[in-house]
């Protein structure tokens, strides 16, 4: 084991000069990193309307214009900028977005929309950014969720057209490490089977998983993303993580992160947290600080990501593992204030969650608060 930390730490020092802080000393190491990038608005006020009402459609074409004018104000480009100035901060080996979304506009025709051009591509926006900061990242799976299409006005023409926004988990590899120090493979995606419907205006929202087998040091292991169900729907959020569960491999260790909607402590008034720690999960932030089991926040921010005196409230940001190689050694909570002195003030209403796993044998982890 020492001769195999040895030959790690070689490795290390073979790699460019901006990747050598994150190999803390030649352990045989995994970092790795979450975030929910945030589409940029409350997308769901379309949803709360009574398509009974006589004048529903009048006032679809307004809330949809009026999501559609906080999603372009809440400046994407800016934004995806933070997200990889808080990669880079890091350097993880293997990252797990949620909410990385694809925004659209079409025309209106007889026959309903015309084609779709993008507006906003957040993945692009994001890997064009880490590749300014030189970092070497590839896109090793996507998996596309709800896609949503709902009629708008034009704000340039005035005329009828179509927003649409699509939902997307990625898991990001780098890609300038040796072949035997990080390795990915195996893709797969995956969509719940359980999910949230509306079916007064025929919509389906979608949540799923994405996922590499990752072999990293001699260790391999699954590393799964996810995002589960809000809150406001327990019971389809905890159907959701059983059905995750029950799809896992026992005899492979896994890592698995994401926003999970669920609270360690239930302070959102969901239990789902506690399948986890039931199906033998532990929990990064806990195993890092046993004695502040209500710390760690990550969610939070309003919803126009301008209020500066709005205080996190809920653990959601969740970096969890099973199995004997993993021990968390560092844990940082990346919550980066932009430049801009208006909204929006950061990246995400959610923070960002870092971490460092030693793959060497256990030892007493080290806190950073």
């Amino acid at each position: 084991m020492a001769l195999a930390c040895l030959l790690a730490g070689v490795l290390a020092a073979a790699v460019p000069a901006y990747a050598e802080h994150q190999d803390f000393g030649g352990h045989r190491g995994f970092s790795t990193f979450t975030a929910n990038a945030y589409v940029g608005a409350d997308i769901a006020a379309p949803l709360s309307l009574d398509p009974t009402d006589p004048g529903y459609l009048n006032n679809l074409i307004a809330t949809v214009t009026a999501t559609y004018v906080k999603v372009v104000a809440s400046d994407p480009p800016a934004r995806m900028a933070g997200l990889a100035r808080e990669i880079a901060a890091s350097r993880p080996e293997v990252v797990g977005l949620e909410e990385i979304w694809t925004v659209s506009q079409a025309p209106a025709t007889a026959t309903g929309p015309g084609t779709f051009t993008v507006v906003f591509d957040y993945l692009q926006l994001l890997t064009n950014a880490l590749a300014a900061h030189g970092l070497h990242y590839a896109v090793a799976v996507t998996a596309t969720e709800s896609d949503i299409i709902m009629p708008m006005l034009d704000l340039t023409t005035g005329g009828i057209a179509y927003g649409r926004i699509t939902d997307h988990e990625v898991i990001l590899a780098r890609t300038d490490l040796p072949p035997g120090q990080l390795r990915v493979s195996h893709p797969q995606t995956g969509h719940f089977e359980n999910y949230l419907q509306v079916p007064a205006i025929g919509l389906s929202l979608y949540r799923g998983w994405c996922s590499v087998d990752v072999s990293s040091r001699g260790e391999t292991f699954r590393y799964i993303c996810t995002h589960l169900e809000e809150e406001t729907v327990p019971a389809i959020q905890m159907a959701q993580a059983q059905e995750l569960l029950g799809s896992l491999d026992h005899n492979m260790p896994v890592v698995l992160v994401g926003d999970f909607n669920a609270d360690p402590l239930h302070r959102n008034g969901t239990t789902t947290y506690d399948e986890f720690a039931q199906a033998g999960f532990k929990d990064a932030w806990t195993a890092l600080h046993p004695h502040n089991r209500a710390g760690g926040l990550t969610w939070g921010h309003d919803a126009d990501l301008a209020d500066p005196t709005q205080r996190f409230a809920w653990r959601l940001d969740l970096v969890l593992y099973r199995g004997k190689a993993f021990q968390p050694e560092e844990l940082e909570i990346l919550d980066a204030r932009l430049s801009h002195t208006q909204a929006p003030l950061w990246p995400s209403d959610h923070a960002a969650v870092a971490v460092q796993f030693d793959l060497c044998q256990p030892k007493a982890p080290g806190h950073r608060f």
